[in-house]
């Protein structure tokens, strides 16, 4: 049974006179060793491992730990303290032997691994095998890994894995036979696949994966890759990809509700059935207007026009602003209600935001997150945007971030309350330079309220 600390009733919190607790009083020592395993799992494994030369009985206390943490720049750190305590420790490598290798019996919940110079990979294996012999839940592997490097193959069948996150930059060689039947979250970062066949019996043998992250991985070997997981929720891709590369991927994830993709789309990617989306961040290049590249990009936001709230980067609206025929190839977006630029707005994100207003019929929240670039708003191409588009005055409620009540912020604003029909709410989130100048303050918040509103039911809000 777990010790349980039961505390006082109100009638017995005054302590008795006859009862005094000396400076010299170890308290802790009365404590059970499940209650001083429960204080030692608050420190950084580091310092667990420093209290063995408290007393006899804190020797080997710190070996049943369940969270390791084991990184080779705080090991360098205090390298002499650590060294104290340990005197074999003579390299970081023999600091993971050591608590590997002496951890009792008891289960390893999570175990990180950050190392920067090169391990024997045999050595590397035996942890990774130490780790799984104690039914690891999550394994965090950062490892200076350059070349193609076999992961044990006990890794590939482990049942306890819940999370497993490989940062290594090599080729990844997995096995033939395969099956993570409890993982749930796998991230890939900076790993090379290595084959079609290998890379989709990877995912596939993953049942209930909820979450997956690809993030600057290679795909030079790959030609076309199906990633099909019905389980799946969140995903999230950053690719980086650089030359031209015939490649592929496909990906099937009828049930995901976030995503977050960033991608220069030298890398063909399809998303197919994405019909549950809640939330997608995109963030699209605009270095290259090639038909190849528009018809990408329209490809990718084709794939999740399902999605109710969408955040675009700068980048993102370039590249549909201006592209031949844009209209008529851009999709609607028939359940999207909340749409926020993650950039400052400027005069030339005007055509992309006009014509990603004109494709969303039901939205109601516009938030510009990182406010105005002041230096590049245009008065006529603002107007043009809130002229040309009823639709885009047809939101409920819009938020201005990083507001110092500049002329061209006002002027928007005034564009803004003038055209939109149905504005109920606008909330200015001001930066220090107003909300701390209480006269400045009132003066703009005078003039706002001064402005004509097509809305009267409107509510202007300054924080």
């Amino acid at each position: 049974m777990d010790d349980v600390v039961l505390l006082p009733s109100s009638k017995h919190q005054k302590l008795s006179k006859d009862v005094t607790y000396g400076e010299g009083m170890d308290v802790i020592s009365t404590l059970s060793n499940n209650v001083l395993r429960h204080i030692l799992s608050f420190l950084s494994t580091e310092d667990s491992i420093r209290t063995s030369i408290l007393s006899r009985r804190w020797q080997y206390l710190w070996t049943s730990i369940s969270d390791i943490n084991l990184d080779d720049i705080s090991w360098s750190k205090d390298i002499d303290k650590i060294k104290d305590q340990c005197p074999m420790c003579h390299r970081f490598s023999d600091f993971v032997d050591r608590v590997l290798l002496l951890h009792d019996a008891s289960d390893i919940r999570r175990l990180h691994l950050y190392i920067l110079d090169p391990v024997n990979p045999g050595r590397l294996n035996s942890w990774i095998s130490a780790a799984i012999r104690h039914n690891v839940q999550e394994l965090d592997l950062d490892l200076p890994v350059r070349t193609c490097f076999l992961l044990p193959c006990c890794l590939f069948t482990c049942e306890s894995l819940l999370l497993l996150k490989l940062s290594m930059d090599c080729v990844l060689k997995a096995p033939s036979f395969i099956h993570f039947s409890s993982l749930k979250t796998l991230v890939f970062n900076l790993l090379t696949f290595s084959d079609d066949d290998s890379m989709q019996h990877v995912f596939s043998s993953c049942p209930v994966l909820q979450e997956l992250a690809l993030t600057n991985c290679g795909w030079k070997n790959i030609k076309t890759l199906t990633i099909s997981v019905p389980t799946l929720k969140r995903l999230t891709i950053e690719d980086d990809s650089t030359g031209v590369l015939s490649c592929v991927v496909k990906i099937h994830a009828p049930n995901l509700i976030y995503l977050k993709f960033t991608s220069n789309l030298q890398v063909h990617f399809h998303l197919c059935g994405i019909s549950s989306l809640v939330n997608a961040s995109v963030d699209l290049p605009h270095r290259d207007l090639s038909q190849q590249h528009v018809s990408r990009a329209i490809g990718v936001l084709t794939g999740i026009c399902n999605v109710k709230c969408l955040t675009v980067s700068a980048d993102t609206l370039l590249s549909i602003s201006d592209a031949e025929n844009i209209m008529g190839r851009l999709p609607t977006f028939p359940n999207m209600t909340n749409l926020e630029l993650n950039a400052e707005f400027c005069s030339d994100l005007t055509g992309g935001l006009i014509n990603l207003l004109e494709k969303s019929p039901k939205l109601e929240f516009l938030d510009f997150d990182k406010g105005f670039d002041l230096d590049y708003i245009h008065d006529h191409e603002v107007c043009l945007m809130l002229e040309r588009v009823p639709s885009c005055c047809c939101f409920k409620r819009f938020s201005l971030s990083c507001f110092e009540g500049k002329p061209p912020e006002m002027h928007f604003l005034r564009l803004l309350l003038k055209n939109a029909t149905v504005l109920e709410k606008m909330t200015l989130y001001c930066e220090p330079i107003l909300s701390e100048d209480s006269e400045k303050e009132e003066e703009v918040n005078n003039q706002l309220r001064g402005f004509p509103r097509r809305s009267e039911s409107c509510v202007i809000e300054l924080l």
